[in-house]
């Protein structure tokens, strides 16, 4: 009985690992909504989204930065942030991340 009890026990161990590794590899995916002309010219924004860990904020913030810099690297400029928002409380809340940015010439003192 014993045996059988802990034979159940390892089982459910080994699926609980499973299952925490997968959400952790769901987590670490962060989204965006792809880049948009801003209010102002020459200025653009992008949204970054994630969900389900305390962090989802960072993978959030890091997709959109992501997208930003590839933005402007497929301009041969760099990203200048102008400002960022973020929403999203709770670890199972979908987390966003906006970025406002313009792209700037590679040559161009940074500030």
């Amino acid at each position: 009985m014993f045996d059988f009890l802990r034979s159940i026990s390892r089982r459910r161990r080994a699926s609980g690992a499973i299952s925490f590794a997968f959400s952790l590899l769901l987590a670490a995916c962060g989204t965006t909504n792809g880049v948009t002309a801003g209010a102002q010219p020459n200025t653009y924004t992008v949204t970054g989204k994630a969900t389900g860990t305390r962090m989802s904020w960072v993978t959030a913030r890091n997709a959109a930065m992501d997208a930003a810099t590839d933005y402007c690297k497929q301009r041969s400029q760099r990203v200048a942030i102008r400002s960022e928002a973020t929403s999203g409380v709770r670890s199972l809340e979908e987390q966003t991340s906006t970025v406002s940015f313009t792209c700037v010439p590679e040559n161009d003192a940074r500030g």
